[in-house]
Parts: C-alpha cells; structure tokens; sequence
C-alpha cells in the first residue's frame, strides 16, 4: 500500500506538537527507537499546576496507517489517565496492569499473541536459563533481552514466529496439502485465499472438512521435526526459552481471544475469560462437520472474510498450543483483549509496554 510520506509526515510533527503542547510545557529530552515504532519520553515536568511525571509518544507504523499514542506516568512510573483510547501489548504491558513487575520474575505471566503475520510468545526467564539461550546467526534477533521495569532486572525470552501468525497461518496450511482440495475447508466453499498479494486455492472436498485430515495439514505445516539445535524446542526449530515458573500462568492476545470470543468459548461481550486448548478442539469437532452456510449463520460474530476459515483457524489455534507450544489441552488459559487497570479497561495492544520501557530505562540512567 502506497503511503504519502512528506504530508503524513507534516500531519504527525503537528499532532505530536499539539499533543505535547497539550500536556506539558517541556521540551523533548530523549529519542528512544523501538522494535515496532518510535518512542519520545520528554524530561521531568517541573510545573506547579501538573503532576511531576514523564510522557511517552509511541509512532505505531502499522501495516494500514500510522497511529499516534501518548501516555503519561507519574515518578513511579504509574500511569496517568490520558484519554480513552490507552492500549498495551504483551508481557510488558500485561505484566505492568495486572501489578506483577517490580517484583520477582517467577511471579510474572507469560504471554502469547496471535497476530496476522506472526505468533510471538514472550515471558520472564531466571538469569540461569538466560545465560543457557542459544546463540543465534548475525542478523537475527536474539532469544533473551534484557529489561530494567520499575525498578527491577528482567530476563525477557521473546521469540517471534513468521508465518504463523492467524492470515498467514493459513498459506502454510494450504501448502502443505495433497492435492487440489483442503480437508480444513468447509462443504459448499469454493473460492481463493489472498494473502501478501498471492493467490491459494481454498476448495472443499465434496464431503466437507475432516478434523483428523485437516490436523495432519497444519501440524505438518507447524514443521513440529524440523532440526533443533538445542534441548527444548517448541516447532519450526525454535528454542523455547527453557520453561519455568512463569509459563504456569498465560494470557493469550490478539486472534486467540477474537476466535474465543466469536466461537462462544467465553462471553462474547467480556473482554477476557479463562478457557482450555481442549475448548478449541471442541468447537473445531462442533463445526468441522457443518457446511460454510450452515456455520456462518451459526455464527454470525466472525468476520465474513473469516468465516471460509472457522474450522481451520480453531484446529490451527488448538494444534498450536498443544503440539507447538507443548501445552496440555486441559491448562487453564486466560485469553484477553483488555485488561482491567484501577477503573479503566485498557486494551491488550502493544504501545503501553514500549512506552513503560521506554520511560523505565530513562529512569534507570537518572538514578544511575
């Protein structure tokens, strides 16, 4: 998609100094880059009217458009109400709402979020572990980052999984197909899958999709034999970070808690619930056997671009946990979209958590 740098550019620089000029009347201090956007923290407030504290400005150079976040925290790095539209992403920010960093690592969640293109699972692992993470080739991300969150060290094992995410998941899974039709496609659909601007055929065999057939696909695609070079592999030759304390409690993001959500495994109008890999295969067994029609009025919640999709998506979701991440089927899970903070829903999204390291790491060098 072609963007119109020089004025969307223009259009930011105004509302950044519109919303600056809003909050504060201090110039910028510091620049800090992270892995999906940019983050501005700007020095310590020092008017009488507001609150000493910091600001953090998130560019979220999405794969649509460009959006905008700012969050204010006071000296504790407590954030600071700044409108309605507040999201979080991942361990940081999940971690930091529920009032677990400050604190040991192994009280900490671990979490795993479903995106598009990608599945990334991420939580805190003890300096031992860390210290044990595999080398990795010149140019990769490394397995294990470190971390200074309110006040404390962490080691963050953060893995990233290109091709898994929930759309291009299901390119690997026609790939790995016999022949012309997919026994994850339900009775009645004939049609094809763009993704990345390329074409897959998306047929259903004549008697509709088979739930045994279809998980041979996807953990065929979820390459569960492909070389490991160090003990304790997840799938596609992948380290896992070595397990521990912090993997006893998960929450699980993004596609995990939209597919939860609109197949009825948790109410549909909560933000999050608890629910089991096993629910997953339950509702793939439930709707695997019915016609495209017949599912997508059943329910009417998925998207119309998604609906072709149920039964492979919730056969991918449950493989993916079980024989990918090595969860047992019957593992308590908490799949969420917001997170309750004080009196406010915040929505589980990435921008808090690169805000929080943004300002935490500002911190750390002012109390150096």
């Amino acid at each position: 998609m072609a963007r119109s740098g020089g004025i969307e550019t223009l259009v930011l620089l105004l509302l950044l100094l519109l919303l600056v000029s809003s909050y504060a009347s201090s110039a910028f201090a510091d620049g800090v880059l992270g892995r999906k956007g940019g983050a501005i923290v700007d020095q310590e407030l020092e008017l009488a009217s507001a609150a000493p504290g910091k600001y953090a400005v998130i560019f979220d150079a999405g794969s649509t458009a460009t959006r905008l976040h700012v969050f204010s925290f006071d000296k504790k790095i407590e954030l600071l109400k700044m409108g309605d539209d507040v999201e979080v992403y991942a361990t940081v920010a999940l971690n930091y709402l529920l009032g677990k960093l400050g604190g040991d690592y192994a009280k900490t969640v671990a979490v795993i979020d479903l995106g598009g293109g990608s599945v990334q699972m991420a939580y805190a692992i003890s300096p031992d572990a860390a210290a044990a993470a595999p080398v990795v080739p010149d140019g990769k991300d490394p397995y294990v980052t470190k971390e200074y969150l309110k006040g404390r060290d962490y080691n963050v094992y953060v893995h990233s999984y290109l091709h898994y995410g929930a759309l291009a998941s299901r390119v690997e899974i026609f790939k790995a197909k016999n022949g012309p039709v997919s026994y994850c496609m339900m009775a009645g659909f004939n049609g094809k899958y763009t993704y990345n601007g390329e074409q897959y055929d998306a047929i259903a065999s004549p008697e509709g999709a088979a739930y045994e057939k279809c998980r041979e696909d996807v953990t065929k695609a979820l390459k569960l034999s492909a070389p490991c070079e160090t003990k304790n592999c997840t799938f596609d030759g992948a380290w896992n970070g070595g397990g521990g304390a912090c993997q006893s409690e998960l929450y699980l993001t993004s596609s995990f808690y939209y597919m939860a959500s609109d197949a009825g495994l948790i109410d549909s109008k909560a933000t999050s619930g608890k629910t089991t890999p096993a629910a997953f295969k339950a509702a793939a067994e439930k709707i695997c056997p019915m016609s495209f029609e017949e599912a997508k009025a059943a329910y009417p919640k998925f998207r119309a671009s998604d609906a072709p999709y149920i039964c492979m998506d919730l056969i991918y979701q449950y493989s993916l946990l079980v024989d990918g991440f090595g969860l047992e089927p019957t593992k308590e899970i908490t799949v969420a979209e917001k997170v309750k903070y004080g009196e406010y829903l915040i929505e589980a999204a990435w921008p808090l958590g690169e805000a929080i390291e943004a300002v935490s790491a500002r911190t750390r060098l002012q109390d150096a």
